[in-house]
Order: structure tokens, then sequence, then C-alpha cells
């Protein structure tokens, strides 16, 4: 398989590392492909580096991991239309950092970072997916307790959604919850902030969600 992943950041370089590891081909599209140098030397021959249209074109799945404030512009210059019947894992925030750390959260009901990128590439399978958790264990999330943390996904399409729970189960992670369709995006991102909340005022990056049931 194909993944094309738009944004060089640390989540990007992560998940594009496992997917490799699992025997995948990625490309990372950025603006700037000399930060992905160090990237490119561990990815080795599967991992390749492009422009944001190069990566939309490559992926058979692609993975939007930008920074919130650059999402929709990055999805312009990649093209909407080269997006279009894939299933694309929006791993974004809407986050506002304009008055420095910690950001502010920057969405409403109805109007969440996922419902937006949906609408931004209305051909294709949006999944929000990888959000809720921190970059460096998206890849097999064991923690030292011996707990497993649960992924939280939304989606308009069951299939997507079930293509992207069987990467994830790839990837390490035992447990994959469906939320329910892109609105509940929106929930997922208020979760990821008080994830960042937690970790501003803790000074504490390890932590992860699971769902307690009896």
């Amino acid at each position: 398989m194909k993944v094309g992943i738009l944004g060089s950041g640390i989540v990007g370089q992560q998940l594009g590392l496992g997917f490799i590891r699992l025997g995948n081909e990625v490309m990372i599209g950025t603006r700037d492909k000399s930060k992905l140098n160090d990237w490119q030397k561990v990815a080795g021959e599967k991992g390749s580096v492009g422009s944001f249209e190069d990566a939309a074109k490559f992926g058979d799945v692609n993975v939007l991991s930008t920074f919130w404030a650059g999402t929709e512009n990055a999805i312009m210059i990649a093209g909407a239309e080269n997006f279009s019947g894939k299933v694309i894992i929006d791993t974004t925030n809407p986050l506002d950092f304009s008055n420095g750390p910690p950001p502010k959260f920057d969405a409403s009901v109805g109007n969440s970072a996922g419902e937006q990128v949906q609408k931004w590439m209305p051909g294709a399978k949006v999944v929000k997916a990888f959000n809720t958790i921190g970059a460096h264990i998206m890849i097999h999330p064991e923690r030292e307790s011996g707990e497993d943390p649960d992924l939280l996904i939304a989606g308009n399409y069951d299939d997507a959604k079930k293509s992207v729970t069987a990467l994830a189960k790839q990837l390490g992670w035992k447990s994959v919850i469906d939320i329910g369709d892109i609105s509940q995006s929106f929930f997922l991102e208020a979760f990821a902030h008080l994830w960042i909340i937690y970790g501003f005022k803790f000074n504490n990056w390890t932590h992860a969600f699971k769902l307690i049931k009896k």
C-alpha cells in the first residue's frame, strides 16, 4: 500500500515510520523538504518526500497531519480532487497558538476540524483518528501499567472506518472505538484539548485515555 502524508511535523513523521515498518511505501508532503532529511535517512528506500500535491496523488490512503492554521491551504495546494474516493486519516486538532501556549481551542459544535476537512475535500472519506494521543505513542501504544489506551475515531463512511481500524490494529492498537459520524469530531477534538491542558499543567506528555467499562 502507498500512504501519502500531508504535514512534516512529528505526527506525520511518526505515523510514516509506523506504516513503513509494516511494509508500506510512504511519501510525506511538505513545504520545506529540508526538514525531512533526517527522517528520510531513517525511513530508507520506502520513504520519500515531495510536495503536498505529490503526496496527495501518491497515496492509496492519505494522512492529514498539518498544523490547523495551515490545513485548508495545504488541501488547496494539494488539490482536493486528488483525495477523491480515498480514505483520509485526519489527525488535526483545531488549535490557535496565536497567543502562545497553551493553545486556545478553536472549534464549535457543528464546525469541528473534521467536519471542515470533509467539506474541503468532499469526494474523500475522512476519518478523524490519532488526534487524542501523543505522537510518540501512536505506534505500539502499550503503557507501562500494562493497560492499553483506546483510540477514538469518527467519520461518515463505515468502510473507511473499518479500514482505519484495521490499520490502527496493525500499528499496535488493541482497542479502537467508533464514536459515530464526522460531526462527532468536535468531541474527539475537545477530548484532545483536555489531553493538551493536562500536559501543560503537569508537564507530562505520556498520558493516554481509556474507557473503563463494567
